[in-house]
């Protein structure tokens, strides 16, 4: 425990000196780092970052060791790794080393406090509140650094991946709705939470300072906890600057949305009896625009079979993004626990791209299943399900239309109508040409004619010389049954 308390000082104060320096170099040739490094052992021989990841080379790429980041789990070998990283540094200084440092020692932070001997309580009253926000995005901005003191005075940082100054916002917050936000942030991190990572690429990291001059820290991912999101949605209200704050959870609220994508992905591992596997790679995709008015749906099967349905209907796109346009859109997703057994053969992947008007973009990707999803997933599901439906008619392959036959004078309609499944059927008339094989309709039943619900199994024109059962003796249908009836 006291290793890893003194691990977390190392990172705090020198992630500080990085945030903070627009040119961290000088900082950096402090020989205290170094030092430092040395009495945590840092300096002491280990297996090299390199050797455990020779692909993606991380120890000269910042790219590389974005990928493999997350991977890493060995705090000597990463704390060596920095150690040498601030060699390289004194030797050829480089724009992303600084970067590369704040990206490795944020993950060496995520080790120290997942032996889970520093769980996160918070106690006392809030004085300082610091929550750095990280999202993976297009847009030069990628990185918020928030701070408010309980006096109201605020500052924003926004930064690019390299961690370089892009703009800077100060505010006064002062007023009852912060010290409210303040008591309300205090209660919710009493208890210790554990964050299920469901969208790894964008993260938060929040440190408490109490008035008493204790810090409390944690870390978590966005769309993860809808009271939190509420907190989240508070604090924008306090706001009053320019800046669209992500905090919590990265949603620009109630945003017109400009464009939806989703994107599933399945990989099956299946086995012929001779037990040689055989790879399945099956993608689907939607994808609503607003500018092109457009719902595209694409299948891909092989190279060899693609199927493409494209709709191209003005206005009604427009009325299928606003009935969206929601404040909690695909805000939450519950996440499936760590010892969840998915099957190795059968995985299913899925990627949500939102983008709005403001010109923000938001991705949420995880497994495809009811935890890896957003809670809301089956409503929009089925949002465009009914929009399908409604435009799916295929009039030219309907039997009902190229099995009709109009009547002559003198023609009766006769249908053949069942009560059950494979039961015995009865004849009845109608005048309703509308209606078709496999119909549900009301008909009159037995001498007191009580109302029943049937099945059309048979349609036929017959003359009056050929009806399967008497004129006179046959009961009319009374219509077309509909569920919403009941």
């Amino acid at each position: 425990m006291k290793k890893d308390q003194a691990i977390l000082d190392f990172v705090d104060q020198w992630l500080s000196v990085l945030l903070k320096q627009d040119q961290p170099t000088e900082a950096l040739l402090d020989s205290e780092f170094v030092w430092q490094c040395q009495k945590l052992h840092f300096d002491q021989p280990t297996l090299d970052l390199d050797a455990a990841f020779p692909i993606e080379q991380p120890m000269t790429s910042l790219t590389g060791l974005k990928k493999i980041i997350s991977k890493i789990n060995d705090k000597m070998m990463l704390g060596h790794a920095i150690y040498r990283q601030w060699q390289n540094w004194q030797a050829k200084p480089a724009d992303t080393q600084k970067a590369w440092l704040i990206a490795a020692l944020r993950q060496l932070k995520q080790l120290a406090l997942a032996n889970g001997s520093l769980p996160f309580v918070f106690h006392g009253v809030i004085a300082h509140l610091e929550l750095i926000s990280q999202a993976a995005t297009d847009s030069p901005a990628s990185v918020q650094w928030l701070k408010i003191g309980r006096n109201g005075k605020a500052e924003l940082r926004i930064m690019n991946d390299q961690y370089e100054l892009l703009t800077t916002q100060n505010e006064n917050l002062k007023g009852p709705q912060l010290n409210v936000f303040f008591e309300k942030l205090a209660l919710y991190f009493a208890k210790r939470h554990d964050f299920k990572p469901t969208n790894i690429e964008n993260e938060w990291q929040l440190t408490l300072t109490a008035t008493n001059g204790q810090k409390f820290q944690t870390r978590g991912y966005w769309l993860t906890d809808a009271a939190l999101g509420e907190l989240a949605q508070e604090l924008r209200q306090i706001w009053t600057g320019d800046a669209k704050l992500w905090l919590f959870d990265g949603l620009i609220h109630a945003e017109k949305i400009d464009r939806l994508t989703i994107r599933y992905h399945r990989q099956l591992n299946a086995y012929q009896e001779d037990g040689e596997p055989v790879q399945l790679d099956y993608l689907e995709s939607i994808v609503i625009d607003r500018a092109q008015q457009e719902l595209i749906y694409r299948k891909h099967l092989s190279d060899d079979c693609e199927m493409e349905h494209r709709y191209h209907i003005a206005d009604a796109i427009d009325a299928l993004l606003d009935v969206l346009q929601t404040p909690d859109f695909l805000a939450y997703v519950n996440g499936n626990d760590d010892d969840v057994v998915f099957d190795p053969d059968d995985q299913r992947r899925y990627a949500i791209e939102i983008q709005t008007a403001a010109g923000q973009t938001r991705i949420i990707n995880g497994s495809f299943d009811k935890q890896g999803l957003p809670v809301d997933f089956p409503k929009l599901a089925m949002i465009i399900e009914d929009f399908l439906s409604f435009y799916g008619n295929n009039e030219l392959i309907d039997p009902a239309l190229y099995n009709h036959q109009w009547r002559r004078p003198g023609q009766y309609i006769y249908c053949d109508v069942s009560f059950e499944e494979d039961g015995r059927t009865y004849c009845y008339r109608t005048e309703d040409e509308r209606l078709a094989e496999g119909d549900l309709v009301r008909v009159p039943v037995g001498r007191d004619n009580h109302l029943a619900i049937g099945r059309i199994e048979r349609i036929q024109i017959v003359d009056g010389q050929h009806v399967p059962y008497p004129l006179s003796k046959t009961k009319l249908i009374i219509g077309p049954y509909q569920a919403d009836e009941d």
